[in-house]
């Protein structure tokens, strides 16, 4: 393998060491699957689980949420719900996966033609849909009279 050599300035080294460090975290994380999807939705406490859960509603439903909207559903403060979204990157990562909620800035231009930039929560959709799905049928087994909890 041939290797190039780039001229870097000092003080800009460790900058550059640590976003090539995150290209190769980048390319070396696996996509998520619906098993481990599933597993995730199933580990987490319920404020992220109501996250990912409104995240995949709304993926599912092609509708745009911004962080605000989701802080306003989950009644909570858009610093929690950024706060959620970075702690289930956390737990992406030492699994070697993609985030699995990530925010994306947004550019809108509004009727006055005034721009303005929101922040949206994205997921995939294929496991937006794994979610949505098996939310609803551990929803519905709680919902189960039938069901013993404690078995």
């Amino acid at each position: 393998m041939d290797y190039v050599m780039v001229p870097v300035p000092e003080d800009h080294v460790v900058d550059v060491m640590q976003h090539i460090a995150r290209l190769v975290a980048q390319a070396s994380a696996v996509a998520w699957d619906d098993d481990a999807a599933e597993g995730l939705f199933d580990s987490v406490d319920e404020a992220n689980r109501s996250l990912l859960a409104i995240v995949a509603r709304h993926v599912v439903a092609s509708k745009d949420l911004t962080d605000d909207d989701a802080a306003k559903s989950l009644e909570l403060s858009v610093r929690e719900v950024r706060s959620m979204v970075r702690d289930l990157a956390e737990i992406a990562a030492t699994e070697k996966r993609m985030p699995i909620v990530a925010l994306r800035e947004d550019t809108t231009v509004l009727r006055n033609g005034r721009s303005v930039q929101r922040r949206l929560l994205v997921m995939d959709p294929s496991i937006a849909r794994t979610i949505r799905s098996h939310g609803r049928s551990g929803s519905e087994a709680a919902d189960d009279p039938t069901t013993d909890p404690s078995a």
